[in-house]
C-alpha cells in the first residue's frame, strides 16, 4: 500500500500520534471519505494499515483530533454515515480470503470510526498498468480469477464492494491481486445524502449505481466494474460512462464496446475480448447475473462463442423485424399515395371543367 497521501481541506493525524496501542507513522491515501494511515502495532509489533472515517463534506477536524460535523443540520447524516463505515467494516472482518483486505480491527475513537487492516507490500493496479501497460492475456486474466475467488465469496454473503477500479485493486510484490477500499458505505451515504455522482467513479460504475437505489444492484454490479477496469487495462483508457452510454439503443451502445475491444484482437483472444464486453452491457439485465456465470465466459471459448452467435441472431432479428414492419406499411402507404394522385386529377379535372 503506497505512500501516496493528496490534497484535503481536513488535517490528518501526525505522526507519533497514538490510537489505542496503534502509533501513527504516516499517511497512506486520501480521499473523499476518508484518510487511511500506516501505523505500528505496538501490542504485537507489526505495522498495519488504519482508515479514518473523514466524510470530508459534513465534517471537520477540532483542534483536539476530534471530527465534529460542520455545521448542526450535519449531525445526524455524519452519525448515519459512521454507522455504515463500521458496519462495513464488521463486515469485513468475517471474510478470511487472500484476495480481500484483512481486517483485524474496529473501533470508535475521537467521534468517528477506525479499521485496522493487514499492510500490504507491493502497487496498486493503477501503479501497475502506468509501468506494464496492456499486460498479456495470461496475466490479466489470472489476476482476474484471483479477484473473481474474492468476489464470489462476498457475494454469497450478500455483500457488494460497489467501487472496483484499477486504484483499488492492490497487487503484492508476490503478484495476487487483492480488493481493497470497498464502497459499500459510501454508495449508502451517497444515496442518503443525495450525492451518488460525488462517490462513484466515472467509466467504472454502471448505471444503476447513478440512478438507483441498493435494491437494484448485486453481482453485476461489480461485473461491470470489473470489465470496465479490463477495458482499462487492454485500451488504455476506461469506458465511455454508463450514463452518457445509456443514451444509446443496447445494440449501439454493445457495438462502441466491441469495436473499441475488437481493434486489439491480435494481441488478446476473441473469446476473451467478448466476456470483456458482456460484462461492460448498459441494462444490468443484460450482464452475468453471477461471477460463476462470468468466469464460465472468461475461461471457456464454447461459452463466449455461443453469446457471440446469439448478439449476432438478436441482430439479424431485429433487422428482420423492421423489415418486415417496412413491407406491412407499404401498401398502406401505396393506396395513400394513389388516393392522393386520383384527389389531385380530379381537382383538376374540375378546374378545367
Amino acid at each position: 500500500m503506497g505512500n501516496v497521501p493528496s490534497s484535503s481541506s481536513i488535517k490528518h493525524l501526525p505522526a507519533g500520534y497514538e490510537l489505542h496501542w496503534y502509533e501513527i507513522k504516516s499517511v497512506l491515501g486520501i480521499g473523499g471519505f476518508g484518510i487511511t494511515y500506516l501505523a505500528q502495532d505496538k501490542n504485537l509489533d507489526r505495522e498495519v494499515a488504519i482508515k479514518e472515517f473523514v466524510p470530508r463534506d459534513f465534517a471537520r477536524r477540532g483542534n483536539d483530533y476530534t471530527l465534529l460535523p460542520i455545521n448542526d443540520s450535519m449531525p445526524e447524516k455524519f452519525v448515519w454515515g459512521m454507522e455504515r463505515f463500521l458496519r462495513e467494516a464488521r463486515t469485513l472482518s468475517k471474510f478470511n480470503h487472500p484476495n480481500i483486505v484483512r481486517v483485524h480491527s474496529v473501533f470508535e475513537e475521537n467521534n468517528t470510526g477506525y479499521m485496522v487492516m493487514s499492510y500490504e507490500h507491493g502497487i496498486s493496479f493503477d501503479q501497475f498498468l502506468q509501468n506494464e501497460p496492456q499486460p498479456d492475456e495470461s496475466r490479466l486474466l489470472d489476476m482476474l480469477l484471483g479477484l473473481l475467488d474474492g468476489l464470489e465469496v462476498m457475494h454469497e454473503a450478500g455483500f457488494i464492494h460497489r467501487d472496483i477500479k484499477p486504484g483499488n485493486i492492490f497487487i503484492r510484490e508476490d503478484g495476487t491481486p487483492l480488493l481493497l477500499d470497498f464502497g459499500s458505505a459510501r454508495q449508502a451515504i451517497g444515496e442518503e445524502t443525495m450525492t451518488l455522482t460525488k462517490v462513484v467513479t466515472p467509466g467504472y460504475a454502471p448505471f444503476e449505481q447513478y440512478y438507483g437505489r441498493s435494491d437494484i444492484q448485486g453481482p453485476w454490479t461489480d461485473i461491470y466494474s470489473l470489465g470496465a477496469t479490463c477495458y482499462r487495462a487492454i485500451t488504455g483508457d476506461p469506458p465511455v460512462d454508463s450514463t452518457f452510454r445509456k443514451r444509446y439503443s443496447k445494440e449501439q451502445a454493445t457495438k462502441d464496446i466491441w469495436d473499441s475491444l475488437d481493434k486489439y484482437s491480435k494481441k488478446y483472444s476473441t473469446f476473451f475480448l467478448r466476456a470483456i464486453e458482456h460484462a461492460l452491457r448498459t441494462g444490468h439485465n443484460d450482464r452475468p447475473q453471477t461471477v460463476a456465470e462470468w468466469r464460465g465466459m472468461l475461461v471457456d471459448p464454447s461459452v463466449s462463442t455461443q453469446t457471440q452467435w446469439r448478439l449476432a441472431a438478436d441482430s439479424l432479428k431485429k433487422s428482420q423485424r423492421e423489415q418486415r414492419k417496412s413491407e406491412s406499411t407499404f401498401p398502406i402507404k401505396l393506396l395513400a399515395l394513389v388516393a392522393g394522385i386520383m384527389i389531385i386529377l380530379l381537382m383538376i379535372w374540375l378546374f378545367i371543367k
